[in-house]
């Protein structure tokens, strides 16, 4: 634990650890003031978080690629327009 004085603006520097980090903050309680690094997501990208099927699939596949087990025929564009009809948005 660290004890830190706030300026005469109210202001605390965490360090330079956490320069640039995007964080929540919870002051909900007037007597702890909890402080959490977050990540962003787009909007427009927020639907494949929203789905487990799709993100999934996403992972299983970035998965494949890391291993270098990547398809030796063309894909069916046929079969994944019928996938995508699948999938809930």
């Amino acid at each position: 634990m660290t004890v830190k004085t706030l300026d005469s603006k109210g202001r605390v520097t965490l360090g330079a650890q956490y320069a640039g980090q995007t964080v929540e903050i919870d002051d909900s309680d007037p007597s702890c003031i909890l402080i959490k690094p977050v990540v962003m997501i787009p909007a427009r990208e927020a639907w494949l978080y929203q789905n487990e099927t799709a993100l999934h699939r996403v992972r299983e596949g970035l998965n494949d690629a890391l291993q270098g087990a990547f398809s030796s025929s063309p894909p069916d564009v046929e079969d994944d327009i019928e996938w995508l009809d699948d999938i809930d948005e």
